[in-house]
């Protein structure tokens, strides 16, 4: 699966940009036209490092996934709001996801770390399904719920 972001797609103009201007020479006749191209290049180096030093490693605004392997969680505030940022494994990838903050998730979470820390047993999270009916108004709310790594996924016959 190819996870396509923000900086992903800025790598990939800032390249295509650099690969276009690498091409100049051959269509240009003046000499002097051809030396603009190394400092181009240049930037568009210095433009990529910069893109991923930005957001490389960020926390993606997003839901969690339906289903999780916990790894850790913490309450921030940012811009007077409260959040959460989880560490969560999905299908081996170690992604951070940030979301607003609700007592249920943060509670959920805590009952999670308190588990693993005491049994040494990976617990896992999902998002529980809510009633159409019974949804709530704020964007991207929802609630977690977790329980323990299932025995026959961590010993396989």
């Amino acid at each position: 699966m190819l996870d396509f972001s923000i900086s992903t797609g800025q790598l990939m103009l800032i390249w295509s940009f650099a690969g276009a201007i690498c091409c100049l020479p051959f269509f240009t006749k003046n000499i002097w036209q051809r030396f603009f191209t190394v400092p181009i290049i240049f930037i568009a180096i210095w433009l990529s490092f910069y893109t991923n030093h930005e957001f490389i490693g960020r926390p993606m605004y997003d839901r969690p996934p339906e289903q999780f392997v916990y790894e850790h969680h913490a309450v921030i505030y940012d811009k007077g709001e409260r959040l959460i940022v989880l560490w969560a494994v999905k299908d081996g990838i170690n992604k951070l996801f940030k979301f607003p903050h609700t007592e249920q998730n943060e509670e959920a979470l805590d009952q999670a770390k308190r588990n693993a820390e005491r049994s040494g047993v990976p617990q896992m999270g999902e998002i529980v399904k809510e009633d159409p009916v019974e949804k709530k108004s704020r964007n991207n709310e929802f609630t977690l719920k977790t329980y323990r790594f299932p025995f026959q996924k961590m010993m396989p016959k």
